[in-house]
C-alpha cells in the first residue's frame, strides 16, 4: 500500500518559528515532527510515501531524502497554492488511483494509529474510508465524529458516540469519483459529508498516544507526555538520543548543567539550569541561564545572566517581520507562550 502525508502547511500559530522552519520540521523529542509519521508508516511495512510540500519545501524535501530514502520510496508534490485535504490527492491521483486504497496523515501530527485495523475495517466492509477517532481531551473543542458500532453515522450531528478525528484514514481509490473538479477542496466536508447517505464510513477507536502541535503551549504538553512515555519506556527514544534519568538528551550534546524533565537536541551546550524546557539542535546555554517550560529553537545562544520561563526563543531572523510585536533581545526573538 501507499500513503500520504500532509506537510503543505505555514504552521501560522507556531510562529514565528514557522517563518524560517516548515512545521513538520519542528522537532518533538528529537525528531520532526514528520519523522515519527514516516516511522509509524515504516513500522507498519508501508514503504510507498507521498508528501505534498509547499512552505519552505527544500528542507522537508531534503531531511527525507537523507533520513529516508534507503527505507522508503519518496514521492514529493509541490504546491504552489495550497490545495487542501481533497485538492493535495486530486493532485497525486495518478499516484493513487490504481491501488485498492491507501492510507492519508496529517504530518503535523504525532500518533501511532493501528493502520492494519485501519485497512481491514474499511475492506470489510468495503467503505469509502475508514477514520480513526478517538475520546477527545476534557473541555476540548472539535468536531464531533459520531461512531456507531464501528459505522461513522454523521459530522457534527450524528447517532452513537461523539468522538473527535485524529487525523489518520484509509481511504478507497473510489475517492476520486467523488472529489470536487476543482484546485481547492476539503474532503470531509465536501466528500466525506455529502457522500455519507451513499457510501459506509467506518471508524477505529484508538485512544493510545496522540498529540496535536497546533500552538506553543499544545507542543510544551506533548513534548512532556512523549518524554514521559520514553522515559517510561513505553516509546522508543528516536536514534541517537539517550534516556539520562528524567531527561532525553542526543548522543552529541554537552550537559554540564542541570537538566530536569527536559529534552537537549544534537550538538548543543548546555551549561546552565533547564526546567522542564525543550532545547533543540546545536544551542548554547550559558552557565547562568536557568530555563524553565521554554522552548528554544535551533542555533539560539542564550548568555546570561538571565532567567526565563514560559518563553519561546528563536534566532533573529530577515523572514521574521519588525512589524508583528515580538520582543527582541540580543539577536534573539523572545515570544511568551
Amino acid at each position: 500500500m501507499k500513503a500520504m502525508i500532509l506537510a503543505a502547511g505555514y504552521g501560522t500559530r507556531l510562529r514565528p518559528i514557522t517563518y524560517t522552519l516548515p512545521k513538520p520540521m519542528v522537532p518533538l523529542c528529537n525528531r520532526p515532527l514528520i519523522g515519527w509519521a514516516v516511522e509509524s508508516f515504516l513500522a507498519a511495512g508501508v514503504r510507498d510515501l507521498i508528501v505534498n510540500l509547499h512552505h519552505l519545501p527544500g528542507v522537508l524535501e531534503q531531511y527525507l531524502h537523507e533520513r529516508y530514502s534507503r527505507h522508503a520510496t519518496l514521492h514529493f508534490s509541490f504546491e504552489h497554492e495550497i490545495l487542501g485535504t481533497g485538492g493535495g490527492i486530486r493532485r497525486v491521483r495518478p499516484l493513487l488511483e490504481n491501488d485498492e486504497d491507501f492510507f492519508l496523515v496529517n504530518g503535523d501530527t504525532v500518533q501511532f494509529p493501528r493502520y492494519d485495523e485501519l485497512r481491514d475495517a474499511r475492506r470489510a466492509v468495503d467503505a469509502l474510508a475508514a477514520l480513526t477517532l478517538r475520546h477527545p481531551p476534557e473541555n476540548d473543542r472539535f468536531t464531533a465524529v459520531w461512531n456507531d458500532h464501528g459505522r461513522v453515522t454523521g459530522f457534527g450531528q450524528g447517532t452513537g458516540e461523539a468522538l473527535m478525528f485524529s487525523g489518520s484514514h484509509c481511504i478507497s481509490a473510489r475517492i476520486f469519483r467523488y472529489l470536487p473538479d476543482k484546485d481547492f477542496s476539503g474532503i470531509v466536508d465536501e466528500v466525506y459529508q455529502p457522500q455519507l447517505a451513499n457510501e459506509t464510513m467506518a471508524a477505529v477507536v484508538n485512544d493510545g498516544l496522540w498529540f496535536d502541535i497546533g500552538t506553543p503551549q499544545r507542543y510544551l504538553t506533548a513534548s512532556h507526555a512523549l518524554l514521559a512515555a520514553i522515559v517510561a519506556g513505553d516509546v522508543t527514544p528516536p536514534q541517537g538520543s539517550l534516556v539520562r534519568d528524567d531527561s532525553l538528551v542526543d548522543a552529541t550534546a554537552a550537559m554540564p548543567g542541570s537538566r530536569t524533565r527536559s529534552v537537549i537536541g544534537a550538538r548543543s551546550n548546555v551549561r546552565g539550569e533547564l526546567v522542564d524546557s525543550i532545547v533543540w539542535d546545536d544551542c548554547a546555554i550559558g552557565g547562568s541561564v536557568r530555563l524553565e517550560r521554554c522552548i528554544v529553537a535551533h542555533g539560539v545562544n542564550v548568555a546570561g545572566p538571565v532567567e526565563l520561563s514560559d518563553v519561546m526563543i528563536c534566532r533573529e531572523d530577515a523572514a521574521i517581520p519588525h512589524d508583528a510585536g515580538y520582543e527582541r533581545r540580543d539577536g534573539l526573538v523572545i515570544v511568551p507562550i
